[in-house]
């Protein structure tokens, strides 16, 4: 972090509240693009002027003076995003916005000027896109409040296309609470508009943000701070006749509720805030079902409600440990499950014209990635399972890259199987139960 963005970064974090005047020294800041431009992954596809890192890094420094010198004079205006499409293992397709080479080093200086601003002030419900958080963070969260905080009731929500109907006018007004230098808002208000190159055709972007965008994720995390984190806290848990909690990673989140007829509140006065600013719940993914230690013991035929709901990949039941106490189980989702599968078969099959180092070496690296995020206490199972279906799509292709059968079960475990990830737990996500701590049972 180059000293401007240090200092800056402490003096936020000292004033919580002080809206800025003077931002625009470090966006154009010489060394803080360079900084940028280090960061930059040169792997990424280009955008739509085909410009890769490695292209950028001829004359570099007569590019990130220029380019300073632009933003200073307010010549600088970012290029339309090219939209792609990547699977979702379902047949249908996430649209992304890829934004050209110079335009990811703005986007990652503004979006670590905004996050400095905004970071001390956003809440301790949220968990996307923050330093310091990770989903890990989040699930264990929600076992907390679930396990020691008196939850009976949850709702489960996510809002529909969040990232491609975000008001950019009331996006517009947030950043107005904090920033008053007109010409950093500008920049802003630039990006937003800068719209979508497609198959050469261009759209305008009159509201959302690109999913792909460097600054995207911090911007969606100061609206939904606006719309969602502070209303929660500030006007809607106090009406609560129990104890309330959220959990929000980006535009994923579940409320926990010790009563009913909170729960059924938020629901609606939830639904009810979100189209305020012009945004819905999506419905298959939005629920309310009980669930905590009340339910341990009942049986599925004794109720027809939902007994599970779906948070960052994983399903989430009711668990009992081996003392016969309740604990929040998990296992991944399902449909996740199908739908890695589905893009692993794909890729291996597209692979086997590399040969079969290429298919196991990449094997290798999406195992790691799999354990990595889903090897989390109470899903050794379900991580076992996904790598026993992956073996057995690599056996697969392996001896599909001819007619001829070349690889028999037997070999394939003598030589290949010892080479690849094994199931093992890397987050341990349990809480320390109540009557362990200090507090007792009363929730910070």
């Amino acid at each position: 972090m180059t000293s401007k963005l240090e200092r800056f970064t402490l003096k936020a974090h000292a004033e919580p509240h002080t809206r800025f005047t003077s931002l625009m020294g470090m966006l154009f800041d010489p060394e803080g693009l360079r900084e940028s431009f280090e960061r930059q992954d040169g792997r990424k596809a280009p955008g739509v002027d085909g410009v890769r890192k490695d292209d950028y890094a001829v004359g570099l420094d007569a590019r990130l003076e220029d380019l300073s010198a632009r933003i200073r004079r307010l010549g600088y205006r970012p290029l339309p995003v090219r939209r792609t499409y990547i699977p979702k293992g379902d047949g249908r397709y996430r649209p992304l916005g890829v934004p050209s080479f110079e335009d990811r080093l703005v986007q990652d200086r503004l979006g670590r000027i905004l996050q400095a601003i905004w970071e001390p002030e956003f809440r301790d419900c949220s968990f996307g896109f923050r330093p310091g958080r990770s989903a890990h963070d989040a699930l264990r969260r929600v076992a907390e409040v679930i396990t020691n905080g008196r939850t009976q009731w949850v709702v489960e929500a996510d809002i529909k296309g969040f990232f491609d109907h975000l008001s950019h006018s009331h996006l517009m007004e947030f950043l107005e609470h904090r920033i008053g230098d007109p010409n950093l808002l500008r920049i802003v208000r630039r990006f937003l508009k800068a719209g979508i190159m497609e198959d050469g055709a261009f759209t305008a972007s009159d509201e959302g943000a690109p999913q792909g965008g460097l600054v995207s994720p911090v911007l969606s995390n100061i609206y939904l701070h606006y719309v969602l984190d502070l209303w929660f806290e500030k006007r809607f848990a106090g009406t609560c006749t129990g104890r309330a909690y959220l959990i929000r990673y980006a535009d994923d989140y579940v409320a926990c509720f010790e009563h009913e007829g909170d729960a059924r509140a938020f629901l609606t006065k939830m639904t009810a805030r979100l189209a305020q600013f012009d945004l819905e719940v999506e419905p298959s993914k939005t629920a309310l079902l009980r669930f905590g230690s009340d339910q341990l013991g009942r049986t599925r035929a004794e109720t027809s409600e939902p007994r599970t709901f779906s948070f960052l990949g994983f399903t989430h039941y009711v668990g009992k440990s081996r003392t016969g106490r309740f604990v929040v189980g998990r296992k991944t989702d399902g449909k996740r499950v199908r739908k890695k599968l589905a893009l692993l078969n794909e890729r291996l099959r597209g692979l086997r014209a590399q040969g079969g180092r290429a298919m196991v070496a990449y094997l290798i690296r999406h195992l790691r990635g799999h354990i990595q995020y889903y090897g989390v206490s109470g899903n050794s199972r379900g991580v076992s399972g996904y790598l026993y279906a992956a073996t057995g799509l690599l056996f697969k292709w392996l001896n599909r890259r001819s007619q001829r059968r070349s690889l028999t079960w037997k070999r394939f475990y003598a030589v290949i199987k010892p080479m690849l990830p094994t199931a093992r737990i890397i987050h341990d996500l349990y809480p320390v139960p109540w009557w362990k701590t200090q507090a007792g049972s009363r929730m910070v």
